[in-house]
């Protein structure tokens, strides 16, 4: 494991403070080898020497100085945030016991070199030397520049060597969705991009003929006839038409002024590395203002969304989504136009992150939007089923609290076993021919407990083992023929389950023994095995030896018989550690389930980054497996 330690006094650089580094030596004498050298002014005659960029030198200097921020201090910046970065990732390592990658090792040595100022680190587009800049930077001039009112402090610096802001971004708006008492607001939105950027050329989508005809009063507004209402499709449209490396996908947009800031966000993209879509915060027509920027957790069939942020830089919040409007690269920005209109976003984000792609809101800049589309997010299951079957989700989880669940039939997944945890809905429909069977042997007197793989389920995880391939019960002998039943075999036909591959006990020796069939369910099977005894009438005190007394293992809130002592049938069974996790002997290569186990560790999956492979799950534990 690798630890990083930081401390000390700060070094002020405007708005971010760049920590010294601690003493990494226990011996306090020992010079501080990786501590800053102190700023030292220039002479006259050095500062003559330097004619031809005097000016811009003695700025960069009296900026280090005098300690004011200006995106130049990003170099510095970004070591904290890759530390930070390397900091979380072995967290994560410690938390599952794991060696850290060879990636890791190696960007961990990099980031040495670089604050031992062995190796020159790469200049980002962040300085005013720079001979091509998407836009100027902007410098902070203190906190009472802007006093009192503060609409001003951050101010772009006089710069020469920026493109002209109509060649690097275009605005796209599609008013297709909109209610018909925000597209009045349309005049206003096209008004307040020509006062505040009348060389951006606007792409606006529209099926109403007054909006064309108010485009037609801007010279840089071009209004596209259309009849489709399928949002997607608009806005990829859209994109076709806009031949500028960034776009600012204004959706929703009421109001548009100076305090948009496209190119605070412009800035963002173009200097942060990874980052390819920024945003700004948004507020609706009643004030109501939020930051806009969202954490998703895509694990083991959950999509979560939460509102806020772990992590910032420059003022800004890394996100995962974003609420309102935003600037992106053009090349990046393609919906799916299969989806419903009100999660087309949701996807895109989620297919970028996927890719490595981050996306940043910044507060400070603002948009005034409508919010039309967030009731049918909130209220109607629908407009997320088609979500859920492309990303294979059995729950979505949003914001306000509101919690969508989705059945193996909903988004179409088999429960048979691979390299990938099974659905949650296969998990479900375990319970539930297991409270099937429970209902059967209480109303019918069947004699069966919980047995192999599915009793451990029940030690550890309260139902199906996640990872499992198949179920395991065993029946007295004497009962099993009752799944040859046609009666027994409808009623578990008309709940969902099939019963097939009936083999008849037969004697030996005088006694009636074994006897088999399967269980089965959506790809998944449950192998029921004729035994001579159970473990509830062999080991339970004789008071307790009745079918209202057996043991019973909490299925998913069910209550299903079980050995009479699981916990000691398992490790028994199973041998060492028992606790830690281990895939089927079939998975593991091994000969049969009689061999010994390797604990601890999963297999490789078939596809790694899949939300549901197994591999990226904790080897021990319960915890990171639940979902309600």
């Amino acid at each position: 494991y690798f630890s990083f330690a930081f401390g000390g006094t700060s070094v002020q650089s405007g708005e971010l403070t760049v920590p010294k580094p601690r003493k990494i030596t226990r011996d306090n004498t020992e010079k501080r080898r990786f501590e800053l050298p102190p700023l030292k002014e220039k002479t006259n005659n050095e500062a003559a020497e330097k004619c031809a960029c005097e000016n811009k030198t003695k700025e960069r200097e009296d900026s280090w100085a005098n300690a004011t921020t200006t995106e130049s201090t990003w170099l510095r910046q970004n070591f904290a945030k890759e530390l930070h970065e390397i900091h979380l990732q072995l967290k994560k390592l410690l938390f599952y016991k794991r060696m850290p990658s060879p990636e890791l090792v190696e960007k961990v040595g990099e980031l040495a070199k670089r604050l031992d100022g062995k190796a020159e680190p790469a200049n980002p587009n962040s300085g005013i030397n720079n001979t091509s800049l998407d836009v100027c930077p902007e410098e902070f001039k203190g906190g009472t520049f802007g006093y009192p009112y503060f609409s001003k402090g951050w101010v772009l610096a006089d710069c020469t060597e920026a493109k002209p802001l109509s060649s690097v971004i275009s605005v796209a708006i599609n008013t297709v969705t909109y209610p018909q008492e925000d597209e009045k607001h349309i005049d206003n939105v096209f008004k307040g991009i020509n006062d505040t950027y009348p060389s951006v050329h606007v792409y606006v989508a529209t099926q109403s003929d007054d909006i064309v005809e108010t485009a037609k009063r801007f010279k840089n507004i071009d209004a596209v006839k259309v009849n489709d209402t399928k949002v997607a499709k608009v806005w990829n449209t859209l994109k076709t038409k806009a031949s500028t490396p960034y776009m600012l996908i204004a959706r929703d947009v009421v109001h548009f002024s100076w305090l948009t800031q496209v190119e605070r966000q412009i800035r963002v993209i173009s200097q942060i590395p990874n980052v390819k879509v920024a945003g700004g915060a948004y507020r609706n027509i009643s004030g109501q203002w939020k930051a806009g920027c969202e954490q998703t957790k895509l694990l083991n069939y959950v999509l979560e969304y939460q509102e806020g942020y772990y992590h910032s830089q420059n003022s800004c919040m890394f996100c995962d989504y974003l609420q309102g409007p935003f600037v992106t690269k053009t090349e990046l920005f393609q919906l799916d136009e299969s989806l419903p209109n009100e999660v087309v976003f949701e996807d895109w984000f989620l297919r970028i992150g996927k890719d490595g792609n981050q996306a940043m809101a910044c507060p400070d800049a603002m948009y005034f939007t409508s919010d039309h589309t967030s009731l049918s997010k909130n209220t109607k299951k629908d407009v997320w089923t088609p979500l859920a079957k492309k990303w294979t989700l059995n729950r979505i989880l949003l914001p306000q609290g509101v919690k969508y669940s989705f059945s193996c039939k909903d988004i179409e997944v088999t429960c048979q076993a691979t390299s990938e945890l099974l659905p949650i809905c296969c998990l479900e429909e375990y319970a539930k021919v297991m409270a099937l069977l429970q209902k059967l042997s209480n109303e019918r007197k069947i004699l069966f407990e919980l047995d192999h793989g599915s009793l451990l389920g029940g030690v550890k995880f309260n139902g199906l083992l996640p990872y499992d391939i198949d179920g395991d019960i065993t029946l007295v002998t004497k009962q099993i023929d009752i799944f040859s039943k046609d009666e027994i075999k409808e009623l578990f036909r008309s709940n969902g389950f099939s019963i097939y591959g009936y083999q008849s006990p037969h004697l030996d020796k005088g006694k009636l023994i074994h006897g088999f069939t399967y269980i089965g369910f959506n790809g998944f099977k449950i192998e029921v095995w004729g035994m001579q005894n159970l473990t509830n009438f062999l080991h339970a005190p004789l008071e307790l030896r009745n079918l209202a007394s057996f043991t019973k293992a909490n299925l998913r809130g069910n209550w299903v018989n079980t050995a009479c002592s699981p916990g000691l049938f398992a490790r028994n069974r199973y041998g060492r550690e028992i606790l830690k996790h281990s895939q089927s002997w079939r998975k593991q290569g091994l000969k049969d389930s009689w061999q010994d186990y390797n604990a601890g560790s999963f297999k490789p999956c078939r596809k790694p980054k899949h939300h549901s492979c197994v591999e990226n799950m904790p080897a021990d534990g319960n915890i990171p497996f639940l979902v309600d």
